[in-house]
């Protein structure tokens, strides 16, 4: 009758979860995910998206793939990071460092003592334990227990893969923490020289007046995007006597209106019975020394009947005049902004730097232990002797 040994399966279960080659699996199937979200046009995260981020998400989608868009879309390829199977995976990973880490640990408390080897002993022909220690000690920690004597490169061969671990664990606490909290705005458009909220936040922006540089409110990240034209426009009648302006129709009257041209513009004169049509010609020739960062056509209309009275494209300050009715278009830098607020920043630059600190002093200080004993002959097991002590056991030294 053949004994059987029985296995424990949550020692099956352990050993497989912290093996090597699981840990692999995992992180190529996050990479494969990543890259294919890399790969593909992947929808607007803002819930609702704005709709022409979403409706310029849906032309780039339909150019490249067709009528298959629809499919795609439904089978999850359009939003490969917000997938449930993606953060699994993510779980899984963190699981599968947080065991390495325990396990790292007891291994780094255990090995301060000599251990007993598993493998089996080799002999070590014409040679002698004294020199062979002694060549070891010279870049080993050299433990005894007679007749048992351990080298290994405790406690850094045994911390150093830590740091990597950890350093993992961290990025994936800064991209929860992120998700959880953080927020990105994309598409904000900020006056030159202005403050600013954040909209849905206590945040602020500050553009200088250029709008080329710009101050904010601690913890976030903005970056100016793009340059936007715009206007601060006013009038007034031949008596020098204001005249209000509108955006539309039900918006109140205002002496002067600030105008960022991201798009074809219109405002008007009511008591002049005008309104004027500002498009930005982004198409032309930028001139560095002008006012306004891009020529911008004018069109004056007489209402009623709608009739074009005038039009002429601007580059600076300029004043128009109809009839008895001034008015005055002074340049007024605007720029689109993306502010970011991410609370897990520092978690993820910690991770970072562990985890390269990690790879490298892993690549210095390698996981190494060899044990020595002395009986008829010298023996030894675990890993092969490094070259010094080699040449030690030969008789060169």
């Amino acid at each position: 009758m053949i004994d059987q040994t029985e296995r424990d399966p949550w020692r099956m279960v352990w050993q497989i979860a912290t093996s090597n080659q699981w840990m692999a699996a995992l992180l190529l199937c996050i990479a494969a995910g990543l890259l294919l979200a890399t790969w593909l046009p992947q929808m607007p995260t803002s819930d609702p998206p704005p709709p022409a981020a979403y409706a310029q998400w849906l032309s780039d989608a339909q150019a490249r793939f067709g009528n298959a868009t629809s499919t795609m879309q439904a089978l999850g390829f359009f939003h490969v990071t917000r997938s449930l199977g993606l953060r699994l995976l993510l779980i899984l990973l963190a699981a599968t460092l947080l065991l390495h880490l325990i396990e790292g640990i007891d291994q780094l408390w255990q090995h301060r003592t000599v251990t007993q080897p598993a493998t089996e002993w080799r002999s070590l022909a014409a040679t002698s334990l004294p020199n062979v220690l002694g060549a070891l000690s010279h870049r080993h920690r050299v433990l005894s227990a007679p007749p048992l004597h351990q080298a290994d490169h405790w406690p850094w061969a045994d911390l150093l893969p830590l740091l990597p671990q950890t350093g993992g664990l961290l990025l994936l606490l800064g991209a929860l923490l992120t998700h959880l909290w953080g927020w990105q705005v994309d598409g904000l458009i900020v006056q030159g020289g202005e403050r600013t909220l954040i909209p849905n936040t206590n945040r602020w922006i500050v553009l200088d007046k250029t709008a080329r540089s710009a101050a904010h409110s601690p913890g976030i990240v903005v970056f100016i995007t793009d340059q936007v034209p715009g206007v601060r426009a006013y009038a007034y009648d031949e008596t020098g006597k204001p005249l209000a302006l509108q955006r539309a129709a039900g918006s109140p009257p205002l002496p002067q209106l600030a105008i960022a041209l991201t798009e074809e513009q219109v405002l008007a004169i009511p008591e002049a019975q005008l309104y004027i049509r500002l498009t930005p010609q982004t198409e032309s020739i930028r001139n560095p020394t002008a006012d306004l960062l891009d020529p911008i056509l004018v069109q004056m209309y007489q209402s009623p009947p709608g009739r074009l009275i005038q039009q002429t494209v601007i580059e600076e300050d300029t004043e128009l005049a109809v009839g008895d009715v001034k008015l005055h278009l002074d340049g007024l830098p605007y720029a689109r902004l993306t502010a970011v607020f991410n609370p897990g920043l520092w978690f993820t630059a910690a991770g970072v730097v562990l985890l390269v600190v990690g790879l490298v002093g892993c690549l210095i200080w390698p996981t190494r232990r060899i044990w020595l004993r002395e009986g008829e002959q010298v023996e030894t097991t675990g890993d092969p002797l490094p070259p010094l002590a080699q040449r030690t056991e030969n008789g060169e030294a």
